[in-house]
């Protein structure tokens, strides 16, 4: 306790508000380091000081004293201007000129110049330009609520009931206090308010508890939740707290709705935004200064969970090209800056989200900025079955949804919920209840596979199936195909493999190539069978021969494992179609590659038919294979063949022309 505020509590015990006060000041400035006698500094305070900004100007009044003997000088409060700023929205003409008529006397006579406000656009647009800093009012520990409570009313708190204070807001936290002897009962009707308004709507409430289908997502929000609770009660420094992350998956998973639900879970607020708002401001100068902003926002919000939506959309400085580089690089270094430069980012989780990680600059991904990547699946049947009775709101709480959720099959979130849209519709126009019928009709459309299609579907992922299992780094998670699929939906993947994510290790050649193999295993089984190939592996960004073919180039002209040293692009650049149709030795070297890879997979193919024809009818039957089935099959029939190859060489193979003849 400083000399100046000993002198003025030695002299009448202060109120809990006053000694508050000085606890919330001490603790927010102790960090500031503009604040020097010989230059009288100028900083914004951000937060909900509102109830107690008298006594948050006199704490200010003592801390900046230089010495006791004015304590009780008229004229103390010449070396200070304070400037309570009212949100913009609802002050008068008039009061807003009294502020900027104060802070003009506060600049011409060389005032320490202090100003408070809910949010930064409620500051003087000048003293926003020329502040030494801006941070946000500190909340009082449970340590100094507890001493407030023993100094100011001589009652003694226990640990516990201080720390259920310190997660009261001041308003409330004031209220407790002021009641002293009957504190108790005043906390424990705010804590029941609470719960009641809490239970009441709990069904409406988005929370973790209440998602469905987000995994490792769901592990590390409930972890947060956890960390930002033991750092609050000052269990936990902030250097212990996750910063950030980076969600990914596809569109409709859920990633702005996991946002909401997290920041419900963690008690904190949720400050939403991302890359096309900042941009809508103007110009680069504008972008930059939103950017800055949305931290603002969030730091004077503290703890808060800042969500970055579109994170892919910032760019990759490795990849910015032409007269928009410039552009992107200084977007990226602001972004930066906010993310861990020296402005003070505790007590602030950056979420980005994106559909596409491989877009977004490495940068930002290294430790203290977004330090995990974790992939948002798509819902499983019973996650589909969860998410449909969150959206139903108790609607056929009776009713068995497990046949409709299974029909659901690849859908997202977003999709499950237009599906109770739609049918909530139906019955409304009918003016009737809610049923599972109208769940029923209000699905897409479905049209089956013909069966020769898919087979062949089975032919082609049985095909990677075979070679991953044979040659392949990373274990298979499951192979599957879709007996029907979405009329609504055009480019739909009629089968496909799922892999775990490889580790991160240094790869040879050897490496790439068996990952081209795999890639181009698909094609090679349907030559193999049908004698043809069809353009099921080509034609999208996302193909198998478009992931081959921007692979080999990256192997020739990025990694330095093709003939040439020289790295003509970085890994991952959107630059390979071009640079292959600009240079026809580098397009001869790849379509070299490739054609060696596809080699390598149809002789693995043709060694092992047994094994694919396996595969082959078991998806036919099955529609879905875990990883585990795959390899138990591929090592049992590999066994048996070396054990005694003349009987397996005699097993009947389905010849794919005969079939389609016979189906026709």
């Amino acid at each position: 306790m400083t000399s100046p505020l000993r002198r003025a509590y030695q002299s009448k015990r202060p109120r809990f508000a006053r000694f508050i006060a000085h606890c919330i000041v001490r603790r927010t400035l102790r960090s500031v380091h503009e604040l020097t006698p010989s230059t009288p500094p100028m900083i914004g305070l951000l937060g909900e000081g509102e109830v107690l900004s008298e006594e948050i100007e006199e704490a200010l009044q003592l801390l900046w004293l230089p010495n006791a003997n004015l304590l009780n000088n008229v004229f103390a409060s010449d070396l200070m201007t304070f400037l309570k700023c009212d949100p913009t929205a609802t002050r008068s003409r008039r009061h807003s000129s009294n502020i900027d008529a104060d802070f003009q006397e506060g600049l011409d006579r060389g005032h320490a110049i202090f100003a408070l406000a809910g949010e930064e656009a409620d500051f003087p647009n000048f003293f926003r330009k020329l502040a030494d800093r801006i941070v946000p009012l500190e909340r009082p520990s449970a340590r100094q609520i507890r001493a407030g409570f023993a100094y100011c009313s001589g009652i003694i708190l226990s640990e516990e009931d201080a720390e259920r204070l310190a997660t009261l807001s001041l308003k409330d936290l004031l209220l407790v206090a002021s009641r002293k002897g009957a504190w108790k009962k005043t906390l424990k009707a705010l804590t029941d308010d609470a719960k009641t308004r809490t239970n009441s709507s709990s069904a409406d409430v988005l929370s973790l508890n209440t998602l469905a289908g987000f995994g490792r997502a769901k592990v590390w929000g409930e972890d947060l939740a956890r960390d930002l609770q033991d750092w609050r009660f000052g269990k936990l420094l902030w250097s212990d707290v996750d910063r950030g992350v980076l969600l990914t998956g596809a569109p409709g998973t859920g990633k702005t709705t996991y946002a909401r639900a997290l920041a419900n879970t963690c008690g904190v607020h949720l400050v939403a935004t991302s890359l096309a708002q900042w941009q809508s401001a103007g110009h680069l100068g504008d972008l930059l200064k939103e950017m800055r902003k949305s931290f603002a926002e969030a730091r004077a919000k503290t703890p808060a969970i800042l969500f970055l939506d579109e994170f892919d959309s910032v760019g990759n400085r490795s990849t910015a090209r032409g007269d928009n580089a410039s552009y992107v690089i200084e977007t990226i270094n602001g972004l930066l800056e906010c993310l861990d430069g020296i402005g003070n980012r505790e007590g602030i989780v950056v979420i980005g989200a994106c559909n596409h990680p491989d877009l977004v600059d490495p940068a930002f991904l290294r430790p203290g900025r977004l330090e995990q990547t974790i992939y948002i699946p798509l819902p499983d049947a019973q996650a589909r079955e969860q998410i449909l009775r969150w959206h139903l709101k108790g609607d056929l709480a009776q009713e068995d949804l497990t046949s409709v959720a299974a029909n659901l099959h690849r859908k997202t979130g977003a999709d499950i919920e237009m599906l109770v849209r739609t049918a909530r519709r139906h019955a409304r126009k009918e003016r009737r209840p809610l049923s599972c019928l109208d769940l029923i009709d209000a699905m897409p459309e479905r049209i089956v596979v013909p069966e020769d299609e898919l087979r062949r579907t089975a032919v082609h992922e049985a095909g990677h199936a075979v070679v991953q299992a044979l040659i392949g780094e990373s274990e298979i998670v499951k192979v599957e195909i879709f007996p029907e699929l979405s009329k609504e939906r055009a480019n739909q993947d009629a089968g496909y493999m799922q892999l775990e994510a490889p580790l991160p290790t240094a790869r040879t050649r050897k490496s790439y190539e068996s990952q081209l193999a795999v890639l181009l295993s698909g094609i090679a089984a349907e030559e193999m069978v049908y004698g043809e190939r069809s353009d099921a592996g080509s034609g999208n960004v996302n193909s198998d021969l478009a992931l081959a073919t921007q692979t080999a180039t990256e192997l020739e002209a990025s990694c330095g494992l093709g003939k040439g040293l020289a790295q003509l692009m970085p890994v991952g650049s959107q630059r390979a179609a071009d640079l292959l149709v600009a240079d026809k030795a580098l397009r001869e070297k790849v379509e070299g590659t490739l054609a060696k890879a596809k080699k390598q997979a149809k002789t693995l193919l043709e060694e092992n038919k047994t094994v694919h024809l396996r595969l082959v009818e078991r998806l036919m039957t099955k529609h879905q294979l875990n990883g585990e089935e795959v390899r138990t099959l591929v090592v049992s029939i590999t066994s048996l063949r070396e054990a005694a190859p003349s009987d397996l060489e005699s097993t009947p193979i389905w010849n794919a022309t005969q079939r389609t003849r016979g189906t026709g």
